[in-house]
């Protein structure tokens, strides 16, 4: 089957107003990402449209016409600046790629699945929806076979939608195509520009400063990496695996049951029980996405709201069923804090890095998509016989993954009928594809194990069937985290001067000698120039202490040969404001 253009469909719009104001805090977050990550994969978001049989072109083209009337932020065009604003088209037109499927095996039904996924590769091979000063931040493909519309997908700019958002847009489409003529219900939805003017309320500042202290505490004890994984030369390839179980799910309805809390607190809480027994840490510590749909005039709204909040759970003393409740709570809490302004968090998160010597990425360790889903009442989750016969329906499935930023990461896309979860990787060099499967199946089967028994702590890390990562030759405890001391030595030759310095841990600090010279004099200079080349080693971190000596000893690996040198200066190298050339840049206004 192949796709044959035709001529496009030219939707003419017509809105209420044309204004233009500040950007949301949802929009200025994504803004901010994609400024220093402007590959990011979430740039832009796919949609597959649910298409009724018998749909023609003329009810598709009406339905978009009344979408991209009814919501100010499908004719938006976002610019940039010191102050970003958004500007709102009063009057357009929307262009709707048309295709015909190609009939190449005579009596061969097309698979509206199958076309979809060509329609999304074509959209995302096309034109850019994601940036500054285009015309739209949407586009949108369909396919028909004999004249009717088989399927159709949308891509939008992530400025202009979340995936709640999406999931209002396709509900409405599906209405509209299914009932042409007929209103929509409810009242009309919140506009961006008017959130935007809600967000500028004096009396939201509190609310704005307790998240941005809420980031200042957590990111002051997140794990530098939370994922201990040996660092040196990269792959440059990303990749993800997803887990698709039954059994898992099925198994999730009875822990839900039992313990009254949702199907995706009760995957995290086994996401956390993995992570914990693969670092050893007593806790979990890391961000995750808020919806920030609380207030119900926002459950229809179309717009970006989604942004990070850091999660924090404490995983030692608690047994299975603790830990899911524990999992909720600290989600509900986390929730309070995801509306802040990315711009002052960027800054907060560059002093932190620059104190505390490690990369701190703000990117969701977590990402919950699953569509929500209220526990079953116990007694009506089915029978335990149906979990362990559903194992046997277990699928993996690798792909891979490009613009995956984080090292490891985790996506719950259903918890219903099926267990969809993703793990993907950032480097398949350091954790590699077998890592990723080896994950996603302790999670699953720690949930069946949970199904039948309220696990102990005792329990707990056994029913994962993963060994405790044990560190091995050149890994260590320091501040309580894993670190890798060759990867911390490659940071200080890379940044300093090959064969002139020598990391070593004393007291549980890390402490780098070094030999006075080439343009470093001071522990400020030496610690300016380890953060510049930290994201080129972003599994090190920086050394906790400098010592600079009058030249090197003769056997630069041997530390009492160092600590027999003259001391020219010794400090931590973090007195006084960040060194310049220590921070990344401020912003730039090109996505």
């Amino acid at each position: 089957m192949g796709l044959i253009p035709q001529a496009p469909l030219v939707v003419e719009f017509t809105g209420d107003r044309a204004a233009e104001g500040p950007m949301t805090l949802g929009q200025r977050n994504i803004l901010q990402w994609l400024e220093t990550t402007p590959d990011h994969r979430y740039g832009s978001l796919s949609w597959t449209l649910d298409v009724p049989p018998g749909t023609d072109l003329d009810a598709v083209a009406a339905a978009w016409r009344v979408l991209v009337t009814r919501h100010e932020g499908l004719r938006t065009r976002y610019l940039g600046g010191p102050d970003p604003r958004q500007r709102v088209r009063d009057r357009g037109e929307l262009t709707i790629e048309v295709y015909a499927v190609g009939d190449e095996e005579p009596g061969g039904e097309p698979d509206p699945l199958e076309v979809a996924a060509d329609l999304t590769r074509r959209l995302a091979a096309g034109p850019p929806v994601t940036g500054l000063d285009l015309p739209l931040p949407l586009r949108v493909a369909v396919a028909t076979v004999a004249g009717r519309v088989l399927t159709g997908v949308v891509r939008y700019s992530h400025l202009a939608v979340d995936h709640q958002a999406m999931v209002v847009l396709g509900a409405e489409f599906a209405r509209l195509v299914r009932r042409p003529g007929a209103p929509l219900p409810g009242p009309a939805p919140v506009q961006p520009l008017d959130q935007a003017a809600a967000e500028a309320d004096p009396r939201l500042i509190p609310r704005l400063d307790a998240a941005l202290r809420h980031w200042e505490q957590g990111l002051a004890r997140m794990p530098p990496f939370p994922y201990p994984a040996p660092g040196g030369a990269t792959s440059g390839d990303a990749g993800a695996v997803q887990l698709w179980s039954p059994a898992a799910a099925l198994a999730v309805r009875h822990i839900a049951a039992r313990t009254r809390v949702s199907g995706p607190s009760v995957v995290l809480a086994a996401i956390c029980a993995v992570l914990a027994r693969r670092t050893g840490y007593p806790e979990c510590r890391f961000p995750i996405l808020s919806g920030n749909r609380f207030d119900p005039r926002l459950a229809t709204y179309v717009g970006t709201l989604v942004q990070a909040t850091l999660l924090t759970v404490e995983v030692a003393g608690a047994g299975f069923d603790d830990l899911v409740r524990r999992c909720h709570a600290a989600m509900l809490n986390a929730s309070r804090y995801g509306r802040y302004d990315a711009y002052r968090r960027a800054d907060l998160a560059a002093r932190i890095r620059h104190d505390r010597g490690v990369l701190l990425s703000p990117e969701p360790i977590v990402n919950n998509l699953a569509v929500p889903v209220r526990p079953p009442r116990p007694g009506t989750e089915g029978g335990l016989t149906e979990v362990a016969a559903a194992t046997g329906r277990t699928r993996l499935r690798f792909e891979a993954s490009a613009g995956v930023v984080t090292p490891l990461g985790f996506e719950i896309w259903a918890v219903d009928r099926v267990l969809r979860l993703r793990a993907l990787s950032g480097d398949l060099a350091r954790i590699g594809r077998a890592e990723l499967e080896g994950l996603l199946a302790a999670v699953e089967r720690l949930l069946v194990v949970a199904a039948g028994q309220e696990l102990t702590e005792a329990e707990l890390g056994p029913a994962t069937g993963l060994e405790p990562f044990q560190g091995g030759p050149g890994w260590c405890r320091v501040d309580g985290w894993w670190v890798e001391l060759a990867e911390v030595r490659r940071l200080v030759d890379a940044a300093l001067a090959a064969g002139r310095s020598r990391v070593v841990v004393e007291d549980g600090r890390l402490v780098a000698y070094l030999a006075a010279g080439a343009g470093v004099e001071t522990p400020q200079q030496a610690h300016a120039r380890c953060l510049a080349a930290l994201p080129r080693h972003p599994t090190a971190m920086t050394p906790h202490r400098y010592v600079l000596c009058a030249g090197a000893p003769d056997d630069p690996t041997d530390p009492a040969g160092w600590r027999r040198l003259p001391v020219l200066a010794a400090a931590s190298g973090r007195e006084g404001a960040a060194t310049a050339g220590s921070e990344p840049p401020r912003r730039s206004v090109q996505v």
